[in-house]
């Protein structure tokens, strides 16, 4: 008897059925309305949904972000057996994939996880995404001088529109609400990473050097490490890098975009602990400045003439000024499209090589041994290579703590003469805007202040037009310029700032 089939039961005889089967299926039918009104009511009633052949609007919006977090110009790595191997990748292929989860609940920590797959730059990238939108977390603390974003030039998280991504309210939103995550996947990768490049490294020959994609994983670590302020194991991870160069034969063996990126790595290691660059420049692969103009040379070879009177040790330092004069005519020059500017990939590749020539060619100045006016003159330039990197978000380290030793260098140099005034003003202002240490910043105002004094200078502007014909980035440096002009004027007799300005929108 089917219970749910009929509506009534002709029951005529005895109550007590002895029937159970039929008893039972009696009181199941009678009891089953009630049932139901005793029920409450379910909260959070989940409907099952259908979707269309045709995503919805919101769905598209988000499968359009994987044409961003999908490299199209990188290679993709693949796992298989412990082993990386190079799985082609070109721009004709579609990244538009269809989403594993819900488009409505899909984190975009996650869906980088899956996208990338095993490409070498999607740990470090990552890494990024959670260290743009907290600072809570010890391991991604962002430090309090310390610039907003690090950025690798050659990682295509460096593309504005992938920049925009990273900061983007839905990003922010996962990483707020899911840091562990991120972490976990962090973590995860980083392991996995590990085991790969062991396992290759394990099984090279010993006459053969290892492939391009364990290389460039490798490198992909130090960026994750950079992005972490993890300086010591981004050292190792370089120094086995080193090893494995070595062993191939040398930089110049490899690929030219590979070699760009050692030179990267080794020039940024060398400005961070001041020590001269393990390689050479590639300079088959460097672009050349473009000259100075007539005027600026003349200016330059002036400036030449002065610090070669200094000191017999200055040649090498003044070359680099000279090609620091020469990137500064590069960057202030208007682009030919309205609206651009400079990539840090363009920047890196013209300021690298002048970096690279400041610590192997300064190396003996900034000894122990050389005068304090000398070393302050060499400091100064990896002072204005570190800003410019940081102005660039390619410099991962906190700026070093060059300023009290140029601000004490002049104080004791004794070139007091005039003809020497602009490049103690030069060389006072570097430190000024080099530095977040109070004591260091008030210690070259101080300075700063008694040689305008001395000289008769009345207002910030001029101090400006003085140290022009020295290496200057007016554009760059504008804010951090004028706020030391505004700390350097308040401290003058209010009879001579009465009516002087200190704007330097204006200086020549």
């Amino acid at each position: 008897m089917d219970s749910q089939k009929y509506l009534f039961v002709n029951f005529t005889q005895d109550k007590r059925s002895k029937d159970h089967k039929t008893a039972k299926e009696i009181r199941t039918y009678v009891m089953q309305d009630i049932g139901k009104t005793r029920r409450k009511t379910r909260k959070n009633v989940k409907v099952p949904l259908k979707l269309r052949s045709s995503p919805p609007p919101l769905a598209q919006s988000m499968l359009d972000i994987t044409s961003v977090v999908k490299p199209v110009d990188s290679t993709v790595r693949s796992v298989q057996g412990e082993d990386l191997e190079v799985e082609s990748h070109t721009t004709e292929r579609s990244v538009a994939v269809g989403l594993s989860r819900p488009f409505w609940d899909q984190n975009p920590l996650q869906f980088l996880d899956d996208r990338w797959g095993m490409d070498p730059f999607a740990l470090y990238t990552i890494a990024l995404a959670l260290d743009s939108n907290t600072t809570t977390s010890s391991s991604y603390a962002a430090l309090p001088q310390r610039r907003q974003y690090f950025l690798f030039p050659f990682a295509s998280a460096n593309s504005r529109s992938f920049r925009d991504f990273l900061g983007s309210p839905i990003m922010r939103d996962a990483v707020v609400r899911d840091f562990g995550k991120g972490m976990s996947i962090c973590l995860r990768r980083y392991a996995s990473g590990l085991r790969c490049i062991n396992s290759s490294i394990a099984r090279m020959h010993p006459q053969v050097s290892l492939d391009t994609p364990v290389m460039m994983a490798i490198i992909g670590f130090i960026c994750y490490n950079y992005v972490c302020q993890d300086f010591a194991q981004a050292e190792i991870h370089f120094a086995g890098l080193r090893g494995i160069v070595d062993l191939g034969g040398g930089p110049d063996t490899l690929p030219a975009q590979v070699r760009l990126m050692i030179m990267w790595i080794d020039i940024t290691t060398a400005l961070m602990q001041n020590h001269p660059p393990h390689y050479a420049l590639p300079a088959d692969l460097l672009p050349e400045l473009p000259p100075l103009s007539l005027e600026s040379s003349r200016e330059m070879e002036n400036t030449t003439a002065l610090m070669l009177s200094i000191l017999p040790e200055m040649p090498s330092v003044v070359h680099v000024y000279r090609d620091l004069k020469r990137l500064a005519a590069w960057l202030e020059t208007p682009p030919a499209t309205p609206g651009t500017e400079e990539d840090s990939l363009s920047v890196s590749l013209f300021l690298d090589p002048i970096a690279h020539r400041a610590l192997s060619d300064s190396a003996p100045i900034i000894s122990i041994t050389s005068s304090p006016i000398a070393k302050a003159c060499a400091l100064a330039a990896l002072v204005i290579i570190i800003l410019l990197r940081r102005k660039h978000d390619s410099f991962p380290g906190a700026l070093p703590s060059y300023s009290i030793t140029i601000t004490d260098a002049v104080k004791n140099s004794g070139m007091d003469g005039p003809e020497f005034l602009m490049l103690r003003l030069w060389l006072l202002t570097i430190a000024g805007i080099s530095t977040t240490e109070r004591n260091e910043r008030q210690s070259a105002q101080v300075k700063l202040v008694a040689e305008m004094r001395a000289a008769g200078l009345q207002n910030w502007r001029d101090v400006i037009e003085r140290i022009s014909p020295m290496p200057w980035f007016k554009s760059l440096w504008e804010e951090e310029c004028t706020s030391l002009g505004e700390d350097v004027m308040s401290q003058l007799p209010l009879s001579e700032t009465a009516t002087c300005g200190i704007s330097y929108d204006h200086a020549a």
